[in-house]
């Protein structure tokens, strides 16, 4: 019998319509891994029956997260930053400039594995998905990748795709030495890396009782926002240390362009700097090394991180 081979799965995503209810236009995405899983713990109970031998086991309730690992670019990333954010308002004609924030609401996926290297073909569907949290870290260089965490429904197990003739979505693949930074107002040219993680405060606890999907969630409510990160650059001065000490609010921008048509530029555009102040670990060269947390408090754009996506696609 045939192994299936992680190279030869493919991943479909699609916007429901209702949440948990399965999608019915799919995409084609590219991804690096996928840890979606399914999962339903057989719980040993404390029940006494006169014997030491154990009685029956019981089920508990059926859990849907895990992360998947995408390539950072300028086509797919769209997709993603949609299940993450939702609609985006969209200028231009042609790169089109699409600007995502944070809203009242995040819709929710159709995750689809397809393994079709066996006997027989098998499609696992993951309901109700929605992002958890997204992360990134940017130096080095490696290849650029972003991680997001999926909370789900349910799933189902199928012998089709819930779209059978899915939109292929290629990878505009971005790089690390493609980004820049600005950082309160101005350009920063001595970090080595930079991090965050938005976390989307989703209530992972409804799990219902009773109806034809019992033991599943049966909703992913939204909660606040929390926006954290860690900023490294050369320790040359005592600019963002002394930030930090006075608790200044400032901003910061990541711009990763590889041309006019493919671009992606994340905006936390009020901060404030954790105090650390540097280590010296050895002889060589020291790191200014601060966390930061993003917040919304006057900024006219009115969210705490924005997004802007640019790319040859109106994605109407």
């Amino acid at each position: 019998m045939a192994q299936q081979k992680g190279v030869n799965t493919i991943l479909v995503i699609g916007e429901e319509a209702t949440f948990g209810t399965q999608a019915t236009d799919g995409f084609t995405v590219p991804f690096n891994t996928f840890s979606v899983n399914a999962s339903q713990n057989v719980n040993m109970p404390a029940t006494i029956s006169g014997t030491r031998n154990p009685v029956e086991p019981f089920r508990g309730n059926k859990d849907v997260s895990g992360s998947i690992v995408l390539p950072v670019d300028g086509a797919a990333m769209w997709y993603w930053l949609q299940m993450m954010f939702g609609d985006p308002s969209t200028t231009g004609t042609g790169p089109y400039v699409h600007t995502f924030d944070i809203g009242s609401v995040q819709p929710s996926y159709t995750l689809e594995t397809q393994f079709t290297d066996l006997a027989t073909d098998i499609f696992y569907q993951y309901l109700g998905c929605k992002v958890s949290s997204w992360s990134m870290t940017l130096g080095g260089d490696g290849e650029l990748v972003t991680t997001l965490n999926i909370l789900g429904a349910d799933s189902d197990k199928d012998s089709s795709s819930f779209d059978g003739t899915p939109t292929s979505v290629s990878i505009d693949r971005l790089d690390n030495f493609e980004a820049s930074l600005t950082e309160g107002g101005g350009a920063l040219s001595n970090a080595t890396e930079v991090s965050f993680t938005v976390d989307f405060g989703l209530d992972p606890n409804n799990f219902v009782i009773g109806g034809t999907r019992p033991g599943v969630r049966g909703s992913l409510p939204e909660g606040i926002v929390g926006v954290t990160g860690n900023l490294k650059t050369l320790f040359e001065d005592a600019t963002l240390l002394d930030k930090a000490i006075a608790g200044t609010e400032s901003s910061l921008v990541i711009t990763i362009q590889e041309s006019a048509s493919n671009q992606l530029v994340i905006e936390f555009n009020e901060l404030q700097y954790s105090l650390k102040t540097p280590d010296v670990p050895g002889p060589q060269g020291l790191l200014v090394d601060l966390d930061f947390q993003g917040y919304y408090d006057d900024h006219g754009d009115a969210s705490a991180v924005v997004v802007e996506l640019t790319n040859s696609d109106e994605h109407a």
